[in-house]
């Protein structure tokens, strides 16, 4: 407006302004400016109170693990989780029956345990099913204690805590930052940004603590002896589990020897020799 007024009076851009009206109307522009900016970064640290507060939790269960920590009974309470909520996860209908094969395929997924007849059997009580998975997976989990020795199963149970919290947090992390970008269209339907944000990350964050909880009881139920057992240095046992967490889908295993490589016991072909598959073409291609 006062643009206007100074092209309309052809005025000198190197006048002095002595109006008082144009003095308090330049003053009003930078307080609304410096307001906005203020305003924008309120909500930059309102949105990193969010962050700082889920970090906190899992920072926290980062040190336990470093620390050397005994973290049994935080993986008991994990499998008993998971074991309470699955069932409740295929119940289907309004009579409340359950999903006989979906339920039995998904506990052998993360338990390694067939239930299919104790299933039929308790079809529509979710909460015995619940009951006997926990006493069978616990007495599963035992075992397998008793054959690798517990020194190792407390060490496995720090690896693999780290390993899923460290790469279920990273994806969280970028998770979040891309509901940041998207958080201000809530303001279109009368909701308050920072608000949103904090509700959706904490339901976001809620989802990848159980997540955690489901990826830990699969890779600890699915780890099996293989050879006899030795005690080792940490730094082997270490190396050992990290091999057996990339290997869950096939079972994993433990073992002395974690030698990968491929030894061809048989002659050795050429590139451009025929392949021995029999396809007719050379063993290169």
């Amino acid at each position: 407006m006062i643009t206007k007024v100074y092209n309309t009076l052809g005025a000198d851009e190197n006048m002095p302004t002595d109006s008082k009206m144009i003095s308090n109307a330049v003053e009003n522009a930078q307080t609304k400016v410096a307001g906005r900016n203020f305003s924008i970064r309120k909500n930059v640290l309102k949105y990193d109170d969010v962050m700082n507060a889920q970090r906190e939790i899992i920072y926290g269960q980062r040190r336990q693990v470093l620390d050397g920590e005994n973290i049994h009974d935080n993986i008991m309470n994990m499998i008993e989780f998971v074991a309470d909520n699955v069932p409740n996860m295929y119940v289907e209908g309004e009579n409340g029956e359950i999903n006989i094969e979906s339920l039995n395929t998904e506990i052998v997924n993360l338990f390694g345990i067939d239930m299919l007849d104790y299933i039929k059997e308790n079809k529509t009580d979710s909460n015995a099913i619940s009951e006997e998975l926990k006493r069978r997976a616990l007495g599963v989990y035992f075992q397998k204690e008793e054959e690798i020795t517990s020194e190792q199963m407390r060490e496995l149970e720090r690896v693999v805590m780290l390993k899923v919290v460290d790469e279920k947090w990273m994806n969280h992390i970028d998770s979040m930052d891309e509901l940041k970008n998207g958080i201000g269209l809530r303001a279109y339907g009368q909701k308050d940004p920072v608000v949103q944000y904090r509700l959706e990350g904490f339901d976001m964050f809620d989802e990848m603590i159980n997540d955690i909880k489901f990826d830990v009881t699969k890779i600890l139920m699915h780890i099996r002896q293989q050879g006899e057992a030795k005690r080792q240095e940490t730094v082997k046992i270490t190396g050992a589990a990290l091999e057996a967490i990339h290997s869950v889908d096939g079972g994993a295993k433990i073992g002395t020897d974690v030698d990968r490589t491929v030894r061809n016991d048989g002659p050795k072909i050429g590139r451009n020799d025929p392949c021995p598959c029999g396809s007719g073409k050379k063993y290169k291609n």
